[in-house]
């Protein structure tokens, strides 16, 4: 029971639900889409339906990944490296990029799926373009996964993402500002001549001692 009780503690981390969900845009999408396509091959019109609204429903679900993602990423920047951290960064932007091919996703799916009621003998141009749309989600889910994977796997961690690898580059092409020299007086200092000590001057001579 305690165990039980942890885990619905643990659903109320945004970054726990973030890692729940997001196999949804991947691994749903690509049976929604295999099942699709078997629907396309057997002339199964039953099948396209479901399958249809399956890739609306995961393509549409990039979206709570992407908001819980959100809300965990200060949590998550407290417990990683530096390294991590440019990973994390990189995980994000690719993700933001994801996001919107899924929409897309859901929105040439919903037009098949409308058409295919209004104008069954002209699917083929929807059919086509859901199933490219699909593939492409499909490929930029997996490359943000890539990037999600470095953050806490270190037995996945293959060394600073790309972009950090191209902006230290590009750092080191960057000439250097040349080195001012200093003047000369700063750099040699001036031998300092020793000191004479003062003699006594003597008496005048119109002053007789008493």
């Amino acid at each position: 029971m305690n165990e039980f009780q942890d885990f619905l503690d643990t659903l109320k981390q945004p970054e726990y639900v973030h890692v729940l969900l997001h196999p949804i845009p991947i691994y749903g999408l690509a049976t929604a889409l295999a099942a699709y396509l078997a629907g396309l091959a057997f002339k199964s019109r039953a099948t396209q339906v479901i399958a249809l609204a399956l890739i609306i429903l995961t393509s549409a679900s990039g979206w709570l990944v992407q908001e819980y993602g959100k809300e965990g990423e200060d949590r998550v920047e407290t417990m990683i490296t530096q390294k991590q951290k440019a990973w994390l960064d990189v995980h994000e932007e690719r993700g933001e990029r994801t996001v919107w091919m899924l929409y897309g996703t859901a929105a040439i799916a919903a037009v098949t799926l409308v058409s295919s009621a209004l104008f069954p003998k002209g699917l083929s141009f929807f059919s086509s373009a859901t199933v490219l749309a699909s593939l492409a989600s499909l490929l930029l889910g997996i490359w943000t996964s890539h990037a999600g994977g470095q953050i806490r796997h270190k037995e996945f961690y293959q060394g600073p993402p790309p972009q950090a690898e191209k902006r230290s580059r590009a750092q080191k092409s960057l000439p250097q500002p040349p080195e001012t020299a200093s003047p000369a007086h700063e750099s040699s200092p001036l031998p300092v001549e020793p000191e004479v000590p003062q003699q006594e001057a003597p008496p005048s001579e119109g002053k007789l001692p008493q």
